[in-house]
Parts: structure tokens; C-alpha cells; sequence
């Protein structure tokens, strides 16, 4: 018992390191906050080095909390719950809370958060995960969690951790559009193209391969390679199959799963009305974060048009947009594609076409049809282009198109 206190001991003197620390305030701080009041376990789920710890860090400043990080290979054994729970309680004492950082790596963790709950401790749960969302936690604490998603930092957030009043500075938006928002690199802790690939190749081995088992980790790395490479583009696992001659379709298929649950990439189904229609269609294949991108292209990437479809996908999935429940690609009866398309259950709210600019003649004519033809086919009238530079709006055939530049897009709320 002596050396878990002494890993506990260990756990609070980072807990008030950390609550010394001058923090971002993030977006989902207020709802987190109000949360709090509920015997409901508080759920936070991200990408790895997305802030999830910062958050709730900031949420339960003030608060009597106990903290433990299970990314601690100390509590990762064979330690009972009841342990732990008397080593919390002779390390901190009465507490209103208790936080677990990254959950998912204690060894059945879902009977003992759920035996917590049941005793009424309040908790605050953090993990790497999706599936802590879905099939380990829903099995475990069916309609007794309040979840809550952070990404890495939003637009907003990136200028508000420089300390920079508004959207305006265009250097500011090339560096997020290049190398995203990941805390580290937004406020210049890390140089961002090998912190990038060293947590990227972290996530792979911690995450996927060694979590599953993988023996073929080469072929793991190929594939996600090369998705990177071909993000906001189409792919079927049969492309891929025949792309990489190593894995097979089913295999494929698994893999990135693995790397969604991981919040590496997300696949996107185009709308259909007929559910396996979707299914069977090719799908589209976006990162969590540009930095990503960037820093697993090769060589780095200066495709900007790839890099702000991927951007607008990430605040779109911020703002509460479900991949596949209610956002999707949308391919028009005439075949044109349109980059998204935002539903609320079986409502069609809007049109997104995402191009660098409208120029060109024939870009402006292509995007256009798009989102005029989806429009039709779906009896749409809210439709925007975001593009990098170009406002204007444009009012012909009775429809009117909204153009409007990124940083603008970023930074309004719907």
C-alpha cells in the first residue's frame, strides 16, 4: 500500500503543477463546467495531446479533486479498485471528485468506473478513445455518462492562445491551415513537423497496434500513410487493397476502424436516403488535424485546397456535426459532388462546397452547378462556399450562394 500512496503522492503533485500552469480557456469549458452538477460520469474523449487533461484541469480548478493518470505503467497491474480507492483517500483525503486520465488503460476499467458510480463518487473521466463512447462505456454505464469531445484547438482558441484579437492575420491562419491546432504546436512549444510525426507514429503503436494486436504493423503504417497523403479524396477498401498488395479488403476495413476509434482519420459516406446505399459507396477520408497531414505527406504538403476541406471538416465534426448521422459528401443526380452536407436528424440544413477560390472560370462554373444542383435535389436553400480569400454573395436562378473566406467561417457560430 505504501509504494500505490507513494504513486498517488506522486499523481497529486502534478495535478497542482498543472492547476499553476496559465491555460487556454477552452470553448467546452462552460458546458463541462455545468456538468459538474450531475452524478452522471463526465466523459472527455480526443486525440492524444488534444487537451482533454488541460480541460478538466480547468473545469475542477477551485474544487476538492483527486487525480490519477493511468498512462502510469504503476497503475497499470493487477491493482484492485478498492486499492486504489483507499490510496486515493489517504493521499488527498475528502474529495468532491475524482479525475481518471486516460481511463482506458486500466485493466477493466468499465466494472470499476461503474462500481464507483453506483457508490456516488462524482467522476471525471478522460480517454484517447471513440470506443469509450460507444461500445465499452455504453455497455457499462447505458444513460449514466455525459459525453463531451475535445479536439485540438479551434480556430478561435489558436488566437486566443497567441493572444491575437481577431481573424485578421492572415500568417496566424496559413501556420493553423498548414500545421493545425494541437496545443503544442499553436503556442510554439514543439517544432511542428517532428512533434507531429512522433506522436502520429506514438498513437499508431500505443493505440492501435499494440492495443489490437497487430502483427502486420508495417502494412498499419503503409495504409495510414497513404490515406494521409490522399486526405478529402475518395477511396473504397478495394482501392486500397490493390494500392497496398499486402492487406486484404476485410483487413482494410479493420484497420481503419482502428485508426477512428484512435482519432487519426474518419471516413465519410455520401447521402443516400437508402441507408445501405451509403454503405456500399466510396467513401471520403479526412484527418483529425492538419498537422497530421503536413507532417505525414511527402513530401509536406502545399495542397492548400486539401488542406481547407480537411480544415472545414474538423470544425464542422467541433460544432457537433455526427460523421455519417448527420454530415455527409453529397453526390448530385447529374454526378457533381458537393463537399458537405449538414443534417439534424431528417432535416437538410445546408450546403458546403470548399474550394481555395472561384477565379477561374471554370471553378466558379463547377462548384456553382454543384451546390445549384444539390439544392434542387434536396430542396435546399442555405448554400456557402468557403474558400480562402473570396467574400461576395451570389444571387442568380432564384438562389443565392454565400461565399465567404475561411477565417470568417471559423469564427462565426451558427
Amino acid at each position: 500500500m505504501q509504494s500505490l500512496n507513494t504513486t498517488v503522492e506522486a499523481h497529486r503533485r502534478e495535478r497542482d503543477l498543472a492547476l499553476k500552469r496559465s491555460l487556454v480557456p477552452r470553448e467546452l469549458a462552460s458546458s463541462l463546467s455545468k456538468a459538474l452538477s450531475s452524478r452522471l460520469v463526465k466523459v472527455i474523449t480526443g486525440p492524444r495531446r488534444a487537451g482533454k487533461s488541460t480541460l478538466a484541469f480547468q473545469v475542477l480548478a477551485g474544487r476538492r479533486f483527486a487525480y490519477l493518470n493511468f498512462e502510469d505503467d504503476a497503475l497499470r497491474g493487477e491493482i484492485a479498485g478498492d486499492q486504489l480507492v483507499d490510496a486515493i483517500a489517504s493521499v488527498y483525503g475528502k474529495t468532491e471528485f475524482l479525475f481518471f486520465d486516460e481511463i482506458q488503460n486500466y485493466p477493466h476499467w468499465e466494472s470499476f468506473i461503474n462500481k464507483l458510480h453506483r457508490r456516488d463518487y462524482n467522476l471525471v473521466i478522460t480517454g484517447s478513445n471513440s470506443r469509450l463512447l460507444s461500445r465499452e462505456l455504453g455497455s457499462a454505464l447505458t444513460g449514466r455518462h455525459l459525453a463531451f469531445e475535445l479536439l485540438p484547438f479551434s480556430f478561435q482558441e489558436c488566437l486566443l492562445g497567441l493572444g491575437t484579437e481577431t481573424a485578421d492575420d492572415a500568417e496566424v491562419f496559413q501556420r493553423y491551415l498548414l500545421w493545425g491546432g494541437f496545443p503544442e504546436v499553436v503556442l510554439g512549444a514543439a517544432e511542428p513537423s517532428g512533434y507531429l510525426r512522433t506522436l502520429f507514429d506514438s498513437v499508431v503503436l500505443r493505440d492501435i497496434v499494440t492495443r489490437h494486436r497487430i502483427r502486420a504493423s508495417t502494412a498499419m503504417h503503409d495504409l495510414l500513410n497513404l490515406l494521409m497523403n490522399n486526405a478529402a479524396s475518395r477511396f473504397s477498401a478495394r482501392s486500397l487493397e490493390r494500392a497496398l498488395g499486402s492487406l486484404s479488403t476485410a483487413t482494410v476495413q479493420k484497420f481503419i476502424a482502428y485508426a477512428r476509434e484512435a482519432y487519426l482519420v474518419q471516413d465519410l459516406q455520401p447521402y443516400f436516403f437508402k441507408p445501405r446505399m451509403r454503405v456500399k459507396a466510396d467513401r471520403k477520408i479526412y484527418a483529425f488535424d492538419n498537422g497530421l497531414i503536413s507532417a505525414k505527406s511527402q513530401p509536406v504538403t502545399r495542397n492548400q485546397s486539401r488542406l481547407l476541406e480537411n480544415l472545414v471538416f474538423v470544425e464542422l465534426v467541433r460544432r457537433g456535426f455526427k460523421p455519417n448521422l448527420d454530415l455527409f459528401y453529397y453526390q448530385t443526380r447529374a454526378g457533381a459532388e458537393v463537399d458537405f452536407l449538414l443534417r439534424r436528424g431528417s432535416e437538410n440544413l445546408e450546403l458546403i462546397q470548399v474550394t481555395q477560390n472561384l477565379s477561374s472560370l471554370k471553378t466558379r462554373e463547377r462548384e456553382i452547378r454543384a451546390l445549384r444542383q444539390g439544392a434542387e435535389d434536396l430542396n435546399l436553400r442555405r448554400l456557402t462556399v468557403v474558400t480562402l480569400e473570396t467574400q461576395e454573395r451570389i444571387r442568380e436562378a432564384g438562389t443565392q450562394i454565400n461565399v465567404v473566406p475561411c477565417r470568417t467561417w471559423l469564427t462565426a457560430r451558427s
